[in-house]
């Protein structure tokens, strides 16, 4: 597709691949101004019913959202050959725990970008609307140190104005879902709130804070999953922390991280 138009825009580069698109660095067809997007396209022969409409999920959802660590809907539309996409703002950065690392970033310097996550979740939240899939590849950091939130591919609507002519097939969505920053009421199956994005949430700070996850999986297969997830009980983050590096005594990494984690 490189070249080729979709709406105003030019068909730069491939940036990224998913379930049900490809995602496509463009710039302005015309030359009248400088501007970089993100356009996401439904791939051709994946545009069965069910991805349609999730696409159309994901699109109704960014229309719904204005945040500032959110990354942005332009635009939308259809393809010459019929095939639905969407404009973005075009966020260049790295994942939240890669920028962390690489700018050697302080706890306090952590927590700091985790709260502007946090507020975005919450507005997603106020918006009557769930993430579920909260993990560290969906934060990119730029770089002059913004986090955005992105890809609201698997979002559930709690609002039934919003969701009207969506689907919600739970099934289905587990198996979109991320295992290791799911939630005990997602990997069981059960209804999701927006306490599925805060459990997630904790699992990210924990990471953040210790550089690995909460809980070892040796495999995706679902009750290991689910029995990790419910059963087991994470240790403490300065417990985690003390076999890399000296925690201070004060204990701040146990401070910093809520209850999150604690199954729901």
């Amino acid at each position: 597709m490189l070249g080729e138009r979709v709406g105003t825009y030019e068909i730069v580069r491939e940036i990224g691949q998913g379930g049900m698109g490809a995602v496509y660095l463009g710039e302005r067809a015309d030359h009248l101004f400088d501007k970089q997007v993100a356009i996401k396209i439904v791939k051709r022969g994946m545009d069965t019913d069910f991805v349609l409409r999730r696409f159309a999920r994901e699109r109704q959802v960014l229309a719904a959202l204005d945040h500032p660590n959110i990354a942005k809907l332009l635009d939308g539309g259809v393809t010459e050959v019929g095939l639905p996409y969407f404009v973005m703002e075009y966020v260049e950065g790295a994942s939240i725990n890669q920028y962390c690392d690489a700018h050697k970033l302080t706890i306090a310097e952590r927590l700091e970008l985790f709260r502007h996550i946090c507020s975005a979740v919450s507005y997603a939240h106020q918006n009557l609307i769930v993430h579920r899939d909260i993990k560290p590849s969906n934060i990119l950091v730029t770089e002059d140190g913004t986090p955005k939130l992105l890809d609201f591919g698997i979002a559930k609507l709690l609002n039934p104005p919003l969701s009207a002519g969506t689907i919600d097939q739970t099934g289905t969505f587990m198996r979109l879902m991320t295992p290791e920053y799911a939630s005990p009421e997602q990997v069981r199956g059960l209804p999701i709130t927006t306490a599925s994005d805060v459990y997630s949430l904790g699992v990210l700070l924990y990471e953040l804070l210790t550089g690995h996850r909460p809980y070892r999986l040796k495999s995706r297969a679902p009750e290991e999953i689910a029995s990790a997830v419910c059963e087991q009980e994470p240790e403490r983050p300065s417990t985690a922390i003390s076999r890399v590096v000296e925690v201070p005594a004060n204990g701040d990494a146990d401070e910093a991280h809520p209850r999150a984690l604690t199954p729901h």
